[in-house]
């Protein structure tokens, strides 16, 4: 983390993604609107909805424009806006458009999270979405609530205790989860919530409660929107959801999808095909290997070399030394700069008792130094590749001492720095792949790597045979594994230890094909590790996605089982 979400940019700070004004008045159009609907916009920035909404109640009200907009924005419109630039330029387009601005109305300068409109009354009964405070509850919830926006550190624990446990399920603390979670529960019942989203929510493990939340409680539906915007490359989605009672299925796309297939999933997945599950009935990859993310160091240009040949060039030495610890120092370093009443009692007694710890530094050699590989003060990094099979080091981690230089500017460092990801599986052979990347590319890890937090790996369990690393390896070479991958479990950016995990093993595939497949890539490693770039158009990728293919039963030919087609539908 070179830089906390508090120091962000305010706009990614917010997640401020404006809605095109066109795009809103079309969705406002189909909402279908009277006299005795309340509305509610929790995050309406410059008033892409606030301005169609308004828009449509003129024309149920008669009289003159003042008197008709001082009713609409009392009695129908509510709306929340944290940033005060924004907020402005809201009332400035309403006082322009209409030639008046209501002194009274229920726009409101907040943060979302932190403002309730008050009732006299709870009449929102409670269910799995349930009004927790006397707030007024709405006919509809419409907007675009703020994406990858950052949640005021003083009450992101209040929230998470509130908005953050549904169910029996964890809901990611994020700015749109909650807002969805707070927006659902100031739905009536028969209520409709339309929100323009990030689609990563569709299959990403972190998110699973909130799905699960999302149908415990009422109807939904899903469709892709084509060119959301300008501002971002984020593919974006229009959740509908009607409060209306538990469901059994959604609709995303025009394509109805069932629980029973999500459960297969591991991750309740909306973007499964109803067709594969069967591909999940069976065992998962995590029943054989178990994976972990690895190391993040926090300064690499000091640690991390480049691989020159058989070489690395050492630019640094590096010295130890004590520093003094203080009260201040600790609280810069400890999460959200806050240290609760224990560890501030610690930190003055460390204080008192003139406490040090022990750090590092690297310093500049005049002239740099060429070590050969391997070395004992140097052990290969897996950093990221995009190569398939084997592809040899491209980088090494100063490591003299068992990385004592490393793991000590960890400990002194921010929080985020004191855990070592994956120390339990340094040195193991195993399987590693890109972590952020369109699509699967797997490589043969031999033993002997410290492991970057960039390359998540996959080892065998204990007691599993050696082959099955190789079987696992020809697997994820297919086409279908990573159409599984990044439709199914995960289909944002990032391959997850867990997405990995939870593939399904290939236990379709013959014990004959399977042999087949073993001695394919055992042989490719070899080839590979001699020196040839195994690449996928290659003839032994193309007999690997032969012996991985599904094959139908001859009784499921005969019934007539046959494959879905892929329903795909954009709008707007």
């Amino acid at each position: 983390m070179s830089q906390t979400k508090t120091r962000r940019p305010k706009k990614r700070q917010l997640g401020q993604f404006m809605t095109p004004e066109s795009l809103a008045t079309r969705l406002v159009k189909q909402l279908g609107v009277s006299t005795a609907t309340r509305v509610l916009e929790p995050s309406f920035g410059d008033g892409s909805f606030i301005l169609p909404l308004i828009e449509e109640f003129m024309s149920l009200y008669q009289g003159p424009v003042p008197a008709r907009l001082d009713t609409i924005l009392t009695k129908n419109v509510f709306g929340v806006e944290v940033d005060p630039r924004l907020f402005q330029l809201c009332l400035d387009s309403i006082a322009r458009r209409w030639g008046y601005l209501p002194e009274s109305h229920n726009l409101v300068l907040a943060d979302f999270f932190r403002h309730t409109f008050q009732s006299d009354t709870l009449d929102n009964p409670r269910g799995p979405w349930q009004a927790l405070d006397a707030d007024l509850s709405f006919d509809l919830v419409v907007g675009n609530p703020p994406f990858g926006g950052t949640i005021d550190p003083q009450i992101q624990d209040a929230l998470d205790r509130k908005y953050g446990f549904r169910n029996g399920y964890k809901i990611k603390k994020e700015t749109y989860a909650f807002f969805i979670v707070k927006c659902l529960d100031k739905l009536k019942v028969g209520g409709r919530l339309l929100f323009i989203c990030s689609d990563s929510f569709l299959t990403i493990p972190t998110m699973r409660g909130l799905r699960r939340l999302l149908m415990e409680g009422g109807t939904v539906s899903v469709v892709s929107l084509r060119g959301f915007s300008e501002e971002t490359s984020y593919p974006t989605v229009l959740l509908d959801v009607t409060r209306s009672g538990r469901s059994d299925s959604i609709t995303v796309n025009g394509r109805q999808v069932y629980r029973s297939a999500m459960e297969t999933t591991g991750n309740f997945s909306w973007a499964i095909e109803n067709d594969d599950a069967r591909f999940f009935a069976g065992p998962r990859l995590g029943d054989y290997v178990i994976c972990s993310s690895g190391m993040t160091i926090g300064k690499n240009e000091w640690f991390v070399k480049d691989v020159v040949g058989s070489d690395v060039i050492e630019h640094y030495d590096y010295e130890f030394f004590d520093e003094p610890i203080t009260v201040a120092g600790e609280i810069q370093r400890a999460r959200l700069h806050t240290l609760g009443a224990r560890a501030l009692e610690k930190v003055t007694q460390q204080v008192l008792a003139g406490g040090t710890r022990r750090c590092v530094r690297a310093i500049k050699m005049p002239t740099p130094e060429r070590v050969r590989l391997p070395h004992p003060g140097y052990r290969f990094y897996n950093k990221a590749t995009s190569g398939i099979i084997y592809v040899h080091p491209t980088h090494a981690v100063y490591w003299k001492d068992d990385g004592d230089a490393v793991l000590t500017f960890k400990k002194s460092g921010n929080w985020y720095l004191r855990g070592v990801g994956g120390k339990p599986y340094f040195g193991r052979a195993g399987l590693t792949w890109q972590l952020v990347a369109s699509r699967l590319s797997v490589r043969y890890l031999p033993p002997g790597y410290i492991l970057d937090s960039g390359s998540p790996c996959a080892f065998l369990r204990r007691g599993v045979e050696l082959s099955e690393l190789f079987f696992i390896l020809g697997w994820t070479c297919t086409e279908l594994c990573t159409r599984l991958l990044k439709t199914v479990i995960n289909h944002t950016q990032n391959i997850q230890s867990k997405d990995f995990e939870r593939l399904p093993y290939p236990v379709w595939v013959s014990e004959g094909d399977k042999q087949g497949a073993i001695s394919i890539v055992r042989s490719l490693i070899d080839e590979a590790m001699a020196g040839r770039v195994v690449l996928r158009r290659d003839p032994e990728i193309g007999a690997l996605e032969k012996l991985y293919s599904y094959q139908e039963s001859d009784e499921a030919r005969r019934s007539g089982d046959t494959r879905e087609g892929s329903f795909q539908l954009a709008l707007w």
